[in-house]
């Protein structure tokens, strides 16, 4: 401790600062001037400009082939439904309730596929793309739009009464 109470009054050690300053600010300079000689670039002499080549890449020509068309020779077409196969309403609902108001009336129906989802409904509704077209004492009259075989538009009519 005693000689560095003495080396401060000499001002060695303000001397020894300032001469690694100076050393650590040279060897900076010295790596900065390297580096940037290492790094630019060599030029190249010009070239004299000559016929630059083209290339095009090409693909090949698609095939068109002829549309598909089923024959049936006589056979059943198989992307059409039998004639004797019964049609399913398309209806999966269970009417579980009807309330019957002075100037209202809801049906309360629940969903065949799954029994935990129940809607409250009224007329003009649409469920399960079918619109409820009555409500009545014993049950819900639903209009169900579809298409025939032939493309012709069928709209029916399906009954479905309160109960299990």
């Amino acid at each position: 401790m005693n000689l560095l109470k003495q080396a401060l009054k000499k001002g060695a050690l303000r001397l020894l600062l300032r001469a690694l300053g100076v050393i650590f600010v040279v060897a900076f300079a010295i790596v900065a001037a390297y580096r940037k000689a290492a790094f630019t670039p060599v030029r190249t002499p010009p070239q004299a400009p000559g016929p630059r080549a083209v290339v095009v890449a090409t693909l090949p020509q698609e095939e068109t082939r002829p549309p598909i068309s089923y024959q049936s020779k006589g056979r059943r077409d198989p992307f059409r439904q039998p004639r004797g196969a019964k049609q399913e309403h398309g209806i999966g609902l269970k009417v579980t309730g009807i309330v019957l108001g002075y100037r209202s009336q809801y049906a309360l129906v629940e969903s065949e596929s799954s029994p935990d989802k129940g809607y409250v409904i009224r007329e003009n509704d649409i469920v399960d793309s079918a619109r409820v077209l009555k409500i009545t004492r014993d049950g819900v009259i639903f209009e169900l739009k579809a298409t025939s075989a032939d493309g012709k538009p069928l709209t029916r009519y399906v009954r479905k009464v309160v109960g299990p």
